[in-house]
């Protein structure tokens, strides 16, 4: 008896601990299947931001470690934005400086002894937007190339970019814009006086008539005359070829493009900064959509329209699909039930692409073929209106009864008794149609022609066909990352209501 008694502990004890690494099994299995699926749902995304900084998204295969996000070639990029345009982060080149760039190249002894041929070439982004041609760095700054080391047969040139100011500067650099008539070059202040200008680098003066007013200067006040000093150019771009049977080993930043077996490498800036090198893609999405005439990034008003749209749908869904789906729960009326299976679920039923010719022609008719006819053809969401009906008829009734008592009428115990409780549904609607109204492609891609009023989603379809027909990947995929934060950072701080509820705490007892 005694000998049993003494065992029983010491089985007990295995149990339990059979119990705990049981539970500790189940919860490393539970971990590893959320974070497989994390990897599902959030993978695409993440291989979409990071594809978004490279210089070649199509890469293969593709890399997760890029010179973008690397500290030894960010440091460069700003070492050489500093050197060109004195800005570590936006870079550039400016008039009166000079930078150095280093290249490395394999010659073995049965190659050509030659040195690599080094030189500037145009590059000038098409735009969505009608821009004159942009003056370009070759044409104004020169190019020298001089061999600095020599280990086994690998050769390193130091290649000197210089872009030369005949006027120093003495005076302040003035904010102006430029204005490029055919008779004179003038410029006017920001005070509104117009004045001439004389132009600063005999380059400058063999092309004036090539800088057009979108062009970036700068103006420089020395005693009581104005000197244009400039252009100021964004990108200094630069390829280097080998001949046969040399190869490029190694650079001061990585080639954005290699062609002919390696033999020819472009870099479409070599004096970019941080901003010009790992958010290059961000930063032309911003610039390259700016209206000449107004100033204004298309992309940026894109982004606003976009704003205005989700919170008109979000706001008109509130109020309508809250009324509806509380007269559908609570309220007794004849044709109700018809009134819920024809306006709620039948509608849902129907594709939005059946009504396209009637809501087109009458949304033409009323001149409305712009943002407020977008918001009007999705003025009452009918998913809404059934989420809001379902929340209701889940409230207890004795809510109601209590305001009855106290001599509440229908809407009065609508408005300040049922609505009140009704924030989660309310929050988890203004969700579903906000990020419903983001992502909305097929009507405003109908209803919308101008692009002053695009949304984001056909802005971002325009640049596929607007760049040469075959696709910015770089562009388009840096507006989707920006186009996918908004509604990331929205569903992140109200997730928590989907599963929230208050009707829980509406009643004691």
């Amino acid at each position: 008896m005694t000998a049993l008694s003494a065992r029983q502990p010491a089985k007990a004890g295995k149990g339990e601990e059979w119990l705990a690494r049981r539970r500790w099994a189940k919860a490393g299995w539970l971990y590893l299947f959320m974070i497989v699926m994390s990897f599902f749902f959030l993978g695409p995304f993440l291989m979409g931001l990071l594809s978004s900084l490279k210089d070649n998204p199509n890469e293969y295969p593709p890399r997760l470690i890029i010179p973008q996000v690397t500290p030894e070639f960010i440091g460069k990029a700003y070492s050489l934005g500093v050197q060109g345009g004195g800005d570590g982060w936006n870079g550039g080149l400016k008039p009166g400086r000079s930078l150095t760039f280093d290249v490395t190249v394999a010659v073995p002894k049965d190659a050509p002894q030659t040195p690599p041929t080094i030189f500037l070439f145009p590059y000038q982004p098409t735009s969505l937007v009608a821009l004159a041609r942009q003056a370009q760095a070759k044409d104004y700054s020169t190019v020298k190339t001089e061999k600095t080391g020599e280990t086994g047969d690998q050769r390193t040139y130091k290649v000197s970019i210089d872009y030369p100011a005949l006027t120093q500067q003495t005076g302040e650099v003035v904010r102006a814009k430029l204005g490029v008539p055919t008779d004179k070059l003038t410029a006017i202040l920001a005070n509104g006086k117009a004045v001439d200008v004389t132009l600063d680098t005999p380059q400058a003066q063999a092309k004036q008539y090539d800088l057009n007013e979108t062009q970036q200067v700068e103006l420089i006040k020395s005693g009581e005359k104005y000197y244009l000093r400039g252009p100021v150019f964004e990108r200094t771009p630069l390829e280097v070829d080998v001949e046969r049977g040399q190869s490029i080993v190694a650079s001061t930043l990585p080639p954005s493009d290699k062609q002919n077996f390696d033999r020819s490498f472009a870099y479409r800036n070599v004096t970019p900064g941080v901003l010009g090198y790992t958010f290059n893609n961000y930063r032309r999405a911003f610039n390259e959509t700016t209206d000449p005439r107004s100033g204004i990034s298309l992309f940026m008003r894109w982004v606003l329209n976009t704003f205005l749209y989700a919170f008109l749908r979000v706001v008109s869904a509130i109020v309508f699909c809250s009324l509806a789906g509380y007269a559908l729960a609570r309220l007794d009326f004849p044709g109700k039930n018809l009134i819920f299976l024809l306006g709620v679920l039948f509608v849902q039923m129907v594709p939005s692409q059946v009504n396209l010719v009637s809501n087109y022609v009458l949304l033409k008719q009323l001149g409305l073929l712009n943002l407020w006819g977008l918001w009007l053809n999705g003025l009452v969401a009918a998913g809404g209106v059934f989420l809001m009906k379902q929340f209701f008829e889940g409230m207890p009734k004795e809510l109601e009864e209590s305001a009855s008592i106290d001599g509440a009428g229908p809407f009065t115990t609508f408005w300040k008794v049922m609505l009140p409780q009704a924030g989660p549904a309310l929050i988890a609607l203004s969700i579903t149609q906000f990020q419903g109204a983001w992502n909305d492609f097929f009507w405003p891609l109908v209803l919308l022609r101008n692009q002053v009023n695009f949304v984001l989603t056909v802005g971002l379809s325009n640049f596929r066909s607007a760049y040469g027909g075959q696709g910015d990947y770089g562009l388009i995929l840096a507006g989707a990352v920006l186009s996918a934060i908004p509604v990331i950072i929205v569903f992140v701080i109200f997730q928590r209501y989907f599963v929230d509820t208050g009707s829980d705490s509406a009643v004691k007892g």
